[in-house]
């Protein structure tokens, strides 16, 4: 390219050296522009990523925190199947008590004796405790304590007193037991309960 001025070689290669050296400043000023915003970027991006973990590892958390409260949820539902029926002591005593009738008829034993004993109160339930007596041979004693066994309910045998009928044959044994069973724990009205203390 011509100058429109004569300029001698040695100005000729100043020019071009102060040209090149423009470029280079430019380019060098747009490469630390560049990196000066990848690295931003970068530590932007990290910073999203480190959240985004976050919020995935809540939201894990918090479907494994459901998860086990559905387990547990179940889980009560099924042992609340095996509770007596009522919501009573009474009336749950009565249940318990048609339960054992039914099942020693059915072991053909007749129950001689029976009453009700004081529930029993537990955290979350109340244990109704039913005391029977009966004259049976200890074979039918044995299948009527594994068919208390295997009801669908929550029964406890809390005490047993045997005693031998007749020395000479001890075929025959008269039994006494306590069978618990449980029901919920009413729920106390405190608004009753304040006004009993009230008064």
């Amino acid at each position: 390219m011509k100058l429109p001025f004569k300029v001698s070689a040695r100005e000729k290669k100043f020019l071009i050296v102060c040209g090149l050296a423009v470029v280079f400043t430019i380019l060098f000023a747009g490469y630390y522009r560049y990196a000066d915003f990848k690295k931003s970027a970068d530590d932007f991006l990290d910073a999203r990523r480190l959240v985004l973990e976050k919020q995935l590892n809540r939201i894990s958390a918090r479907s494994e925190v459901e998860r086990s409260a559905d387990a547990f949820k179940k889980e009560l539902e099924e042992q609340e199947k095996a509770l007596l029926q009522g919501d009573k002591p009474p009336v749950a005593a009565a249940a318990l008590q048609r339960l054992l009738k039914e099942t020693a008829a059915s072991q053909g034993i007749d129950i001689t004796s029976e009453r009700t004993l004081n529930p029993v109160e537990d955290i979350s339930y109340t244990g109704v405790p039913v005391e029977i007596g009966f004259a049976t041979t200890t074979g039918k004693l044995r299948d009527f304590m594994y068919r208390l066994r295997i009801t669908p309910f929550q029964l406890n045998v809390s005490g047993i007193k045997v005693r031998v009928t007749n020395i000479s044959n001890p075929t025959d044994i008269y039994t006494t037991i306590v069978v618990t069973g449980f029901i919920k724990k009413p729920v106390a009205d405190a608004k009753g309960k304040d006004g009993k203390n009230a008064a």
